[in-house]
């Protein structure tokens, strides 16, 4: 029997289509999305907890938990699925993370996915990709009662680069980008993430956007076929890079105008300053208001002039093989 087990599942950057992911869009307009996820991971260390501790569950993320009843439980990610899969067998769970949360790369999700993983393996199950996925949305949007879509848990589960098409009757379909390793290695090169420095709760702005949902309606059915396009360019022999970077700033503009808590005066000014040196091909990722600025750039990268050489950023490379369990014993 397994009894202890540690789990990676991958962050992911969402270049084009974020929101149409959202239920109350895709319920009636079918929604689109293209993003990968990255070298960069959530990981979720679980065992079964001892009888000589004094407790029952001994939780460790940035603080550490001792409970005798998961309702007791803090921490809501991890209370809700141990109650979701049922389990009563004493637990010991710790994370960390490569990334901050709460900077638009869905490491919620990926917290979410790992763990149900590790607690699968754990309970000696082997679950698909497609039900990790879906079991994490469940988690996270019916039981949590977050207000977010679809794509992270997805991303986090399969991994690589894809395109997700969400369809009215709920279902999600993940497909493979159809590019070549020459212009895979070719969109990391000029892919940078910039970090603004800014950590965000994501649920507000999120909430701002559903309470605005018929008169974005338009605006992210747009949205989705910008995400269709960038997909097709992609699939291209000859990719026309400079049309995939006015794509990306086309959807921030969209993006932007679906709720006034997207951006703000600091945030305006950095991807002003970038767009100015680099040309179009910069959006915000995640729901708004911090986290990582995405630069799909030219093939050549060069640093930040002026005082923006204080910015960090750093270049991803593509995960292609989303949660796994890295070991058990």
């Amino acid at each position: 029997m397994i009894s202890n087990v540690l789990c990676v599942a991958p962050l992911r950057i969402s270049f084009v289509g974020g929101g149409t992911d959202i239920s109350s869009f895709f319920r009636l307009n079918e929604g689109f999305v293209v993003s990968s996820s990255i070298t960069k991971y959530v990981y979720v260390h679980a065992k079964i907890h001892d009888d000589s501790f004094g407790e029952k569950y001994r939780i460790a993320y940035s603080k550490v938990e001792h409970a005798d009843e998961v309702s007791a439980i803090d921490n809501q990610i991890v209370r809700s699925c141990i109650q979701f899969l049922e389990i009563d067998f004493p637990l010991q769970i710790s994370t960390l993370s490569d990334l901050p949360a709460g900077t638009g790369l869905g490491s919620s999700s990926s917290f979410t996915v790992a763990l149900l993983h590790a607690l699968h393996a754990l309970k000696g199950e082997r679950p698909t990709k497609h039900q990790l996925a879906e079991e994490a949305c469940q988690v996270e949007i019916e039981i949590m009662k977050q207000p977010i879509g679809k794509q992270d848990q997805y991303a986090a589960a399969f991994g690589g680069l894809n395109k997700f098409t969400f369809a009215c009757d709920n279902s999600v379909s993940v497909s493979p980008i159809r590019i070549s390793s020459a212009n895979l290695r070719n969109l990391e090169r000029r892919t940078t993430l910039f970090w603004t420095g800014m950590k965000r709760e994501a649920s507000e702005i999120l909430r701002d956007q559903h309470s605005r949902r018929e008169l974005n309606e338009a605006k992210l059915i747009q949205m989705a076929k910008l995400a269709k396009e960038f997909s097709n360019s992609l699939e291209q022999v000859n990719i026309d890079w400079n049309k995939l970077r006015t794509l990306v700033t086309a959807s921030w503009a969209l993006k932007t105008s679906l709720s006034t808590l997207i951006s703000n005066g600091y945030i305006d000014e950095i991807m002003g300053k970038l767009e100015d040196q680099y040309a179009p091909g910069i959006k915000l990722l995640g729901a708004g208001q911090g986290g990582f600025i995405l630069l799909l750039g030219p093939n050549t990268f060069s640093t930040p002039r002026g005082e923006w050489q204080r910015l960090k950023y750093f270049k991803p490379t593509f995960d292609l093989e989303g949660s796994r369990i890295i070991s058990q014993f």
